[in-house]
């Protein structure tokens, strides 16, 4: 299938299949700013709130793009908050209070990502707001849930990355646990919450109910921790650090070619592990009981591994890739983000996406990772400056004269 077969039936014009979904932000650092961003990428309409003057923390965060704006070129906020309407509003004063509640009356869902109980103590948590609109869905994110005994508690994506079980397998079998090099719990968060939002659009769809979400960095990180959580209970399987190594199987792991570029391959099922043997010229380890079953290599991966590095660091990167592809057995080239943002198949599928911005140009970031053949998403603007909408926000949505909205702002509510 080629791209024009895949969108041969778009619908001209389509921002995405959550077109006319409204929401407001209470948000800041990660995830929750990136769990309006994935709905905003899908077609919703998104109104992110800043404290007045100094906004988002996230706006402080290297790495920046080239500029003399301190709060408003870093690549965190140009990313996240992409195409969002920016409103400052102090939410911490009963008139910014007041407002929030007039906001969050005319939109479908409400994020937020403070600690649990701060929205409720400015009068504008979920309780608060379902008296202004009923049918209100509000997702709140934090770091360890509202209940139990560790829900006032902060943290931080690399709290919930210790916490959840993910260092203590990550990294060397003799090295210190680490740190994914991605906030990947922060979007994981992010992603379920997002989830959770469109499940529960579809519940309110059938019966008119909206409802309260939690989602926190500690309960996705679980989530996703494979069969490591069943393993210890169930088992006594007490997953450790194995670096590249799994227990689905050898080998999986990453090699050094001929031009210091590295490469990953995974032979673990037996017919690729055949076919890498012959690419090898080691014939001879296929039928050797020590190399013969998944199993069996399991137990001589030092072996293993020394064969294929040995092959490998006598072959180019290109060819080592041409070889492998041709026979079939997995293997790809380990990109830095220098190659990435030229890489023709992620141009190709717009998962590096231009986004033009009026300061600082044409911008390339992460475009839209799923594809929808009849409601094509994409990023439909550059992130906002802090209260780059005010005037519009509050003149259209709460119907504020210029003169409300001068006062508000030498009041410093917004």
């Amino acid at each position: 299938m080629d791209r024009s077969e895949f969108y041969a039936e778009a619908e001209a014009g389509s921002t995405g299949p959550l077109q006319g979904v409204r929401i407001l932000e209470a948000t800041n650092y990660g995830p929750g700013p990136m769990c309006g961003m994935v709905l905003c990428d899908y077609g919703a309409e998104s109104i992110k709130i800043d404290m007045p003057g100094s906004g988002d923390p996230i706006r402080q965060i290297a790495p920046f793009v080239p500029g003399d704006d301190p709060l408003e070129n870093s690549c965190w906020h140009l990313t996240l908050n992409r195409a969002k309407k920016g409103i400052t509003l102090d939410i911490r004063t009963e008139t910014g209070q007041a407002l929030f509640r007039e906001l969050a009356s005319k939109v479908d869902i409400v994020i937020e990502s403070f600690t649990p109980g701060t929205m409720a103590k400015w009068h504008i948590g979920y309780e608060d707001l379902i008296k202004v609109k009923p049918d209100l869905i509000y997702v709140a994110i934090s770091a360890f849930g509202q209940f139990g005994p560790l829900h006032t508690k902060k943290g931080f994506d690399p709290h919930a990355q210790a916490m959840g079980g993910m260092m203590s397998v990550t990294g060397e079998r003799d090295g210190r646990p680490l740190r994914c090099g991605f906030a990947i719990v922060d979007n994981m968060c992010a992603w379920q919450g997002a989830i959770a939002a469109m499940a529960a659009l579809h519940y309110r769809k059938q019966t008119g109910c909206g409802q309260f979400i939690d989602a926190s960095l500690a309960d996705v990180t679980l989530y996703a921790s494979d069969v490591n959580l069943m393993g210890a209970p169930n088992e006594r399987y007490i997953a450790r650090r194995m670096g590249n190594a799994t227990l689905g199987g050898v080998p999986i792991n990453s090699y050094l070619c001929r031009d210091k570029r590295f490469i990953f391959i995974n032979a673990a099922i037996d017919p690729h592990w055949v076919r890498l043997c012959k690419l090898m010229g080691r014939e001879d380890m296929i039928e050797d009981p020590r190399f013969s079953t998944m199993g069996a290599r399991s137990k001589h991966l030092d072996l293993v591994d020394a064969a294929i590095g040995q092959w490998v660091a006598s072959v180019p990167l290109a060819d080592a890739l041409r070889l492998l592809d041709a026979e079939g057995v997995t293997a790809g080239p380990i990109m830095d983000f220098d190659e990435i943002i030229n890489f023709p198949h992620y141009l190709e599928r717009e998962s590096i996406a231009e986004v033009e911005h009026p300061r600082y140009g044409t911008l390339k970031m992460n475009g839209v990772a799923p594809k929808f053949s009849l409601t094509p998403a994409h990023i439909r603007g550059p992130a906002p400056r802090i209260g780059e909408h005010n005037a519009t926000v509050y003149a259209a949505e709460l119907g504020l004269s210029a003169e409300r909205i001068q006062a508000l702002q030498k009041q410093r509510v917004i």
